[in-house]
This record gives structure tokens, C-alpha cells and sequence, in this order.
């Protein structure tokens, strides 16, 4: 039964898959020019955070290009990113009444995570967060850390992510990952494949599903 949950941020919590890749290629348009990569390379490296994505096109360091992205990040958010997905605001607000903690379990660098976090209301919904790497992130890793700390048992935690990557994380951790398919960029038919009966195509089908499996508030 559901005692903690933890969640991913892009393509999960809010539509910003497309807006952090805005982001990306107003950067790398600045310092690279027509050598820039394109966006399905960008994609293909999201398992880095922000400053690692960076330095593996640009193939160095650079902490200029790196502020740039967080200040384009802040620029770009209220246009490319102005809300979270329709329901998750609720969602939240049902994990908080029922006293499931939560944590926030991404790639994303801490920066662009709070920069998010406080644009969109949702900074005091999270007890822990675990955030990405330069190097390539161990979302297993960190769910086991994760359940340590909190004295869980894998059947305790869910973990709610958008990609086949999310999934098989789960699956190394034996966690069971519910996956949000509500995003524009959400690739059904892979995830359907990987992870098949816990893809949900609305945050109230997601919801209802946790309601069902939540642990009795007299066990917590």
C-alpha cells in the first residue's frame, strides 16, 4: 500500500518538455551557433541535468552559458510554461490531506527546480527532493536512497515519471512507477509497451488509482 510518493517534473507534474528545450537552443544558438545540436539529441541526453546536457554538446565547462540558461529559464517560463498540467494541482492537494509525503525526483539541476517549483505554486507540496547530475542520473539509486531514508518497503512507493527511462528505473528499485501520459510529448506506444495498465492519459484516472492503493492512515 501507498505510503510516499515521488515525482518527476517535465512532461509530469507541468507540459515543459518543449519549454526546457526552447531554453537549450536559445543557449546553444548563442555559443554555438549553426553547430548547435538538434532537439532530438538534446532529448536523447535529458538523463544528464541542465550543466551536464551543456558541456557534453559544447564539450567543456562554461558557467557563463550556464547562468544564461538558468536567466532564459526564468524569461521563457511565464510564456512556455505557465501552469501545470490541469489536475495535478489537485493531485497534490489529495496527497497532502491524506498525509502521503512526497518528494520531487528529477533530472533537473536544484536551480531550475526551484525556479520551476516557485513559478508554479508547488514548492511546499515536497518534503525531499533528489535532483540530477552532470553525469548520467541513477533514478534507481535514488529511489533506493529514497526508501531508505523514509524505512520503506519498495510496495510502499510509487514513482511518477513520463518516460520508459522512469520505468525502467522502477524496475531496478522494484518500485512501481505509474506513468503520466498526459504530456504533449509523451511517447504512448513505447510506454504502453514497457509499462502496460499503469500508463494514464488523465490525472484523475492517476488520482483514482492512488486512492485505491493508498495505506490506511491508522497504519502510517
Amino acid at each position: 500500500m501507498i505510503r510516499h510518493a515521488a515525482f518527476d517534473f517535465d512532461g509530469t507534474l507541468a507540459d515543459s518538455v518543449e519549454f526546457c528545450l526552447g531554453v537549450f537552443d536559445r543557449v546553444f544558438k548563442k555559443y554555438m551557433g549553426d553547430k548547435a545540436p538538434d532537439r532530438e539529441a538534446i532529448y536523447s541526453n535529458f538523463g544528464m541535468n541542465e550543466p551536464g546536457v551543456l558541456r557534453f554538446f559544447m564539450g567543456r565547462e562554461d558557467k557563463e552559458a550556464e547562468e544564461d540558461f538558468y536567466t532564459f529559464h526564468r524569461e521563457l517560463h511565464p510564456v512556455k510554461c505557465p501552469e501545470p498540467f490541469p489536475g495535478v494541482m489537485g493531485l497534490l492537494d489529495f496527497l497532502k490531506e491524506q498525509k502521503v509525503p512526497m518528494t520531487i525526483l528529477t533530472g533537473r539541476s536544484r536551480t531550475t527546480c526551484n525556479i520551476s517549483l516557485d513559478y508554479l505554486g508547488m514548492q511546499d507540496y515536497f518534503q525531499s527532493a533528489k535532483y540530477g547530475s552532470p553525469e548520467k542520473n541513477d533514478k534507481a539509486a535514488q529511489l533506493r536512497e529514497l526508501m531508505n531514508e523514509y524505512a520503506l518497503a519498495p510496495e510502499e512507493i510509487i514513482y511518477v515519471g513520463d518516460a520508459v527511462s522512469d520505468v525502467t528505473a522502477c524496475r531496478e528499485a522494484g518500485v512501481t512507477c505509474l506513468t503520466a501520459g498526459w504530456a504533449s510529448s509523451a511517447r504512448l506506444e513505447e510506454l504502453n509497451k514497457v509499462n502496460p495498465g499503469l500508463v494514464f492519459l488523465s490525472v484523475d484516472g492517476m488520482q483514482k488509482y492512488i486512492a485505491e492503493h493508498l495505506c490506511d492512515a491508522s497504519q502510517q
